[in-house]
């Protein structure tokens, strides 16, 4: 067999004892991996704003900033089942996700175009797209603080 193929074979094996033999994890576990999402994606949404303010104020960002977006949250069937809020929260984490992508898909576009500035109009729809990432990331932290202690 070629290495890619002991490779993927070993990979595929232990997956399988992970999802076998994994360990149940716990509320408390759940709520600190979705609050530590919860900071993420609010970093990621300040970024974003920051980038745009700059831009509406009229500063020259160079195009070699980009605004970081997280990668959605999917939760394990084990996690989601440990509280009844951990679908609720990761749902709005992920909505909140999806705002802050379009805030970073609209900065890629303006990149890719040969314009030496960015209209006013982009730069407020891209600082829109950000901001509509608020509304779910307070939902999350609402859910998270009325998650009870272990």
């Amino acid at each position: 067999m070629t290495r890619l193929a002991v490779c993927l074979v070993m990979a595929v094996g232990l997956a399988g004892c992970t999802l076998i033999g994994g360990t149940d994890v716990t509320p408390g576990e759940v709520r600190a991996d979705l609050a530590a999402h919860l900071g993420e994606v609010r970093a990621a949404q300040a970024a974003a704003l920051a980038l745009w303010d700059r831009v509406i104020f009229g500063e020259t960002v160079p195009c070699a900033e980009t605004i970081p977006v997280p990668a959605p949250l999917v939760l394990s069937a084990r996690q989601r089942d440990t509280h009844p809020n951990a679908e609720a929260t990761s749902a709005a984490l992920n909505e909140a996700v999806r705002a802050v992508r379009d805030s970073a898909d609209l900065w890629a576009i303006e990149c890719t175009d040969a314009r030496p500035l960015v209209s006013l109009d982009m730069a407020r729809a891209g600082r829109a797209a950000a901001l509509a990432a608020t509304d779910p990331l307070d939902r999350a932290a609402v859910l998270l603080e009325a998650w009870p202690a272990d």
